[in-house]
């Protein structure tokens, strides 16, 4: 590729403002730079594509979402193995929580209660 001195001023001017980008979405200074590498890569591409250069901000902004949604995604979804766990997962019981014994104490009122909303059981 041809070095072009209207990308090279873009970078310049707006790689601080980038790296800050990418660190909201990522929040991690290193993901953010690598993000925002990723991003001009791209960006460098498709630079002869690129038809409005005074609307590059929003261009480079998306492509630095779309890159953060797609790693997320990736670490996010579900690993399938042939094998299945070692032991179930058994939920705590709430038995001794005050909450359940509230709970407990309002299932003896809950049809006077509907009743006196309106329904009928």
């Amino acid at each position: 590729m041809q070095e072009d001195p209207l990308f090279e001023e873009y970078v310049a001017e707006r790689v601080d403002g980038l790296l800050r980008y990418g660190y909201v979405l990522t929040g991690n200074p290193h993901d953010a730079a690598d993000l925002v590498q990723e991003a001009l890569v791209r960006l460098r591409g498709s630079w002869s594509r690129v038809r409005r250069k005074n609307a590059l901000d929003g261009y480079v902004r998306t492509t630095m979402t779309r890159l953060h949604i797609n790693s997320w995604r990736r670490r996010r979804r579900e690993h399938i193995t042939a094998t299945p766990p070692d032991s179930a997962y058994e939920d705590a019981p709430y038995e001794g929580s005050g909450l359940w014994r509230t709970l407990s104490k309002l299932r003896g009122d809950l049809p006077e209660i509907v009743e006196n909303m309106g329904y009928v059981t």
